[in-house]
């Protein structure tokens, strides 16, 4: 049992006792937050990643409420809203989280590839190239800089870019320049090769990423015809033999 002063020391002592008690009681309030988010946020990666976006939203919701100061969950959210191709709502979510770390990588990449998805090309250009000089080696900017060049109208420019890039590289990043250039020729079948080179060199796990920014680019290839169907001759209504006199 806690003893109390008499008087204004035993005033004293109850309200440090008090202060005390609240701190103790916030901090283990604030790491249960903590862990809360972080398990919510972990949740809502997973659901992005198997395409599960309205559950990724949800576990993103939940995240926030627990630490609205962490800028993976302004990030992620973000890039939940940047695959419903609600391009000016993401980038305000990819604001936010750099507001709360103005180094933040991930946002400063993702708000780049918002304006390149949303058809901003010169600016988006700007966004990467500041990115380069923050990352020289790294081969998505690299990647999403020979994009901004094709749909910016400069083929010829963004082939010369991709003859510049690292070969063979850490990622399919290579790859996927050459593929997205093909497409954008109409080359179908030089971008297949591309996508099954890249395949067989790199997991699926580091060719998704690629996949499906093309995809937000409306660089794909269409399925492949599905093979007809040969009629069974022994399927159909069995015909009753017809009987002759006897």
């Amino acid at each position: 049992m806690w003893r109390l002063q008499s008087g204004a020391n035993s005033e004293g002592a109850l309200k440090r006792l008090l202060t005390l008690f609240f701190l103790v009681l916030l901090g283990r309030l604030s790491v249960a937050d903590q862990r809360s988010a972080d398990a919510a946020l972990a949740k809502a990666i997973s659901a992005f990643n198997q395409g599960k976006l309205e559950e990724a939203a949800k576990q993103a919701d939940v995240a926030a409420r627990a630490d609205s100061k962490k800028p993976e969950v302004w990030n992620l959210r973000g890039a939940i809203l940047t695959r419903q191709k609600r391009y000016d709502e993401a980038a305000q979510q990819f604001s936010q989280a750099l507001a709360l770390d103005p180094k933040f990588y991930p946002a400063k990449l993702n708000l780049a590839e918002v304006k390149l998805l949303d058809g901003e090309y010169a600016e988006a250009t700007k966004e990467y190239q500041a990115l380069k000089e923050l990352d020289p080696g790294s081969e998505v900017v690299d990647f999403e800089l020979v994009l901004c060049t094709l749909f910016g109208g400069e083929p010829d420019k963004a082939a010369r870019m991709v003859d510049l890039m690292k070969f063979p590289g850490k990622t399919p990043a290579y790859y996927y320049a050459r593929a997205a250039i093909a497409l954008k020729k109409d080359e179908k079948g030089v971008a297949q090769k591309y996508f099954e080179n890249a395949k067989k060199y790199y997991s699926e796990e580091q060719c998704r990423y690629f996949v499906q920014f093309l995809k937000g680019m409306d660089l794909t290839l269409p399925p492949p015809p599905q093979p007809e169907k040969t009629p069974d001759q022994h399927s159909g209504t069995r015909q009753k033999p017809e009987t002759g006199s006897h």
